[in-house]
């Protein structure tokens, strides 16, 4: 039995995500082989030339047939049509572990039945608003959480597989049920995604064009406007009542704002505003991990 990092693991889809995990498993001294396979040559050539995968084939059969670990890299809506393909395929070719990298898990779920034990979901909270594989970063990873959703019928074995492949990257691995993962992702990631295309629309349209006046602030608040449009249009279609939910209550939050400022009752807003940079601070470790790395080395 081959040791983890001598394993075959192929990459179905090579982009940001993808590309900068194998990467990571290159920079960690990972001695298998890393394949690619995808529906667009260009990018599985580019991801060979970046050294990022050893070999490609346009075959997905093949591909599943030399693995012994599949990461499926698509898009969310992409995911949940192939999945069951490559199952099946798993299934009749030594059952390799899959697992896949969308930020929705419990449309992934849902996507492969009958259930397959060594099928571990997972969701890297890592990335950027550049996309394709020659936005691959191998240390993206580092210091980031990647949460992993495994099923009542999981195989042991093949989680700690894939949460070994991940802590190479120097990700930190959290388990959680994928009806948790949706709704915790919605308030934290979905709705922020949400709000910066409403800002950012709301900019475009100013008759004043105050993008051009833009400092710190609007570039932080707009970053991820810059983001992947297909890949947020899936999610927001397959996370949708997580993503009302949580919209719905940061309209409560801007409603009761707006009041304080239309009642310019600034004793309130001081003390919103007080309790927004405690809440913030306090989670700064996990907002900006590298940083607090450098700080503490230092």
């Amino acid at each position: 039995m081959p040791h983890l990092n001598e394993k075959t693991v192929a990459f179905l889809g090579l982009g940001l995500i993808s590309g900068s995990l194998a990467g990571a498993l290159r920079a960690s001294g990972w001695r298998g082989e890393l394949l690619g396979w995808g529906p667009r040559q260009p990018s599985l050539e580019r991801g060979k030339a970046l050294g990022l995968i050893d070999r490609y084939s346009l075959d997905l059969e093949s591909v599943v047939a030399e693995a012994d670990m599949i990461v499926v890299g698509a898009p969310p809506q992409a995911t949940v049509e192939l999945l069951p393909e490559v199952i099946a395929l798993a299934r009749s070719s030594g059952e390799p572990i899959v697992t896949d990298l969308a930020s929705i898990k419990s449309v992934i779920v849902d996507a492969v039945q009958p259930a397959y034990n060594k099928f571990v979901p997972g969701h890297p909270i890592a990335g950027s608003e550049h996309s394709g594989v020659d936005a691959s970063v191998s240390t993206l990873f580092a210091g980031r959480e990647v949460i992993l959703t495994p099923t009542a019928e999981s195989d042991t074995d093949a989680v700690q597989s894939v949460q070994a492949v991940w802590e190479l990257t120097g990700a930190r691995v959290t388990l959680m049920p994928a009806d948790d993962h949706d709704a915790a992702l919605a308030a934290s990631s979905h709705v922020p995604h949400m709000m910066a295309y409403a800002l950012t629309a709301m900019l475009g349209d100013h008759a004043l064009a105050p993008m051009k006046h833009g400092g710190g602030a609007l570039r932080d608040m707009t970053r991820i406007a810059a983001s992947d449009p297909v890949m947020w249009r899936d999610i927001a279609l397959t996370n949708r009542e997580a993503i009302l939910e949580a919209m719905d209550a940061v309209a409560v939050e801007h409603e009761r704002l707006r009041r304080l400022i239309a009642e310019a009752d600034g004793d309130a807003m001081q003390q919103l505003f007080d309790r927004c940079r405690v809440i913030r601070r306090a989670h700064d470790d996990v907002l900006n991990p590298l940083l607090k790395r450098s700080e503490s080395e230092s």
